[in-house]
Formats: C-alpha cells, structure tokens, sequence
C-alpha cells in the first residue's frame, strides 16, 4: 500500500501549479483547488502551520506529481515546531521527492540545504546549497544557506564570499547584511561591518543595532562618534538602561568621570546590579572619591 508520500505513476502534471495560476484571475473564477490553496497561504502567513499542511496535503495527494507543492508541504512541516509530529522527518521525505521529480528545481534544493543546516549535517548542506546554484532553475537564496553553514563550519571567508555575492545580485535584505556584518566584525573588518549596520538602520531601525555600530566604532578607535551614536539612541528612548552604561564606559575611556558617573547613575535608577556599581566605583576612585567608592562596592556585595 502506497504511504502517503509515494508517487502514483498514473498522474503526470507538468510545470508550476495550475492551481496557482488561477491565483491572477478574479476571484469567482477560481476553483476550489485555488481557493484551498490560497488559504492554506493565508494559513502560513499567520503561523498556522499544521492547518496549512492540512490542505496542501490533500491538494499534492490530487496532483502528486507536482514539486511546487511538494516543496511548500515541506516547508510547512520544516517550519512546525512540534516535533511529535515529526515535521523534521516528513520535511525531508517531500523535499527529497521534489529533487526526483524535478532534478533541476532549485528550491527543492535550497530548502533541502535548510533542513540539513537544522540536523547540524553541514556537508550535506553545502552539497545542497551549492546544487540549488548551478540547476536549470537556481535559487539564490542558497547563498544565504550556504552561508549559513559555512558559518556554523567557522568558514568566515567562504561564508562572507557567499554574502557578498548574494548582496551583489541586488537583494536587499536586513539579515544578509546582518550575517555579513557578524562575519565582517569576526574578521576585524570593523570599518565594512559599520558600514552594513548602517545600511541595516537604514531599511529598518533597531536598538540592537546601534550597539553594533558604537562597537564597530569603538574598535575603530572613534571613541566620541560611538558616544554620539548611543547619544542619539537614548533620545529616542530615554530609559535604556545598557545604552547608560555602555555610553559610561566610553565616557571613562576619554577620561570624561562626571559624564561617566552620570551616566552610571541613571542606569543604576533604572536597572541596578552589582556590575554597575563596580563600574561606577571605578569610577569614583579615579576622581580620588574613595568614600564614594567604597559605598557603591559595598551595595554592589549586597546584591
């Protein structure tokens, strides 16, 4: 008896879902197929995985010759976290039927790279992802995946040559310039990895990210623009405390104490713990404040 992955030979649908194509038509054109399949993306993008797996399972039991929809059953099983459902392995049952069926479908690939980067299986993974490249129907976002494990694999130059060309086909996109910049800060390319952090904030601003950046600068010995970048951060939110902080530290490295102290102070209002009455006391005893100093290191063994 056939498992419910096994192909009947008397099927045969060439090409990209018919179903979906009627997604261009009006809406009382299409046919039911259609419209289970459009729910079953509308499913998707709200997160509602295993009901999205639901119709596309019956949709590719009526075309199961079909890779497009096989690959996207895939993800929906990949993406689910519930495990005793063992989404992890009926993901790789789809995706390894999607290359059968068309050996030349990157995504099939691609998405095949995702799965073994999840089971930690990297040589697989690069084997896939670099297949996803070099098919008939490539797909680029195999550069991100191999990326992804050469990372995991502590390749930074692969994986940053990886990035580089996928940033230089024109996909703008936050995490690519993210894993770049990561990359590009392990690689002491502080200057280049600014740069991409910038270019994050730029298409979508995170507090996060301003860290980085007073980080990059800091590397840079560019003490005063990395205050000035935090500054900034803390006039859009005044109650960050690690913003108080890493800005009091930059402040005592130029030998600024009072800014420092201040600067310590409003974090301890907001956040106290016993590293920032260190710090603070630190401080303090390079003022010659040494009551000062021994009060914050006492409340900081109180805590």
């Amino acid at each position: 008896m056939p498992t419910e992955f096994e192909v009947s030979p008397k099927y045969i649908i060439a090409g990209l879902l018919a179903l979906a194509l009627t997604a261009v038509a009006p809406a009382d054109c299409k046919s039911i197929e259609g419209i289970q399949y459009d729910r079953a993306q509308a499913l998707i993008r709200e997160g509602h995985l295993d009901q999205a797996s639901t119709i596309l399972l019956k949709l590719y039991r009526l075309h199961p010759q079909n890779a497009v929809l096989l690959v996207e059953l895939g993800q929906t099983y990949l993406n689910d976290t519930n495990e005793m459902a063992g989404g992890q392995i009926k993901a790789e049952q789809c995706f390894r039927k999607a290359i059968k069926l068309d050996s030349e479908f990157g995504k099939a690939y691609y998405h095949m790279a995702e799965w073994a980067n999840a089971q930690s299986k990297y040589d697989l993974a690069i084997q896939m992802a670099t297949k996803a490249l070099t098919v008939k129907k490539p797909d680029m976002q195999a550069y991100m995946e191999r990326a992804a494990t050469y990372s995991h694999m502590h390749k930074d130059k692969e994986a940053l040559a990886d990035l580089d060309k996928f940033i230089s086909l024109g996909k703008v996109e936050r995490k690519a310039y993210e894993r770049r910049a990561c990359i590009l800060e392990n690689l002491n390319l502080n200057a280049r990895a600014l740069a991409d952090y910038r270019v994050m904030q730029k298409l979508h601003f995170d507090d996060g990210t301003t860290f980085k950046e007073a980080r990059c600068l800091e590397k840079l010995n560019k003490n005063s623009e990395a205050i000035a970048c935090l500054t900034d951060l803390l006039k859009r939110n005044a109650e960050d405390d690690a913003a108080y902080e890493a800005r009091g530290n930059l402040q005592v490295k130029q030998g600024r104490l009072k800014e420092a102290i201040a600067d310590y102070s409003k974090a301890i209002e907001l956040l106290p713990s016993a590293t920032l009455y260190k710090q603070r006391a630190d401080a303090y005893e390079k003022m010659g404040r040494k009551d000062l100093a021994t009060r914050d290191r006492k409340e900081a063994e109180r805590l």
